[in-house]
């Protein structure tokens, strides 16, 4: 494991100086990035299904939709704040 080995070595310039550790902070940064499109991708469906999640940061939204199965954690007043500053934000532009 990447970071228990870096616990493992106090000195930062041996630490960062193992064999291989750039090719592999270059696998995990190429891992992430298809992590980030697929995650903008799923958003974007949800976007189009519902337009005005358009005015909802990418945060939020994902928020909003994680706890879509629980309607009480989703806060109705947080949510219309949340919208409608966008909105406003908007109109004013």
């Amino acid at each position: 494991d990447l970071m228990n080995e870096a616990e493992k070595t106090p000195n930062v310039v041996q630490a960062t100086n193992k064999e291989g550790l750039f090719e592999r902070l270059e696998g995990l940064q190429a891992k992430l990035t298809i992590c980030e499109k697929a995650l903008a991708e799923y958003l974007e469906t949800k976007r189009l299904a519902f337009p005005r999640f358009y005015f909802v940061s990418s945060a939020d939204l994902l928020d909003i939709l994680s706890n879509g199965n629980n309607p009480t954690l989703v806060n109705a007043k947080y949510f219309v704040v949340v919208f409608f500053t966008s909105c406003k934000s908007v109109v004013n532009c």
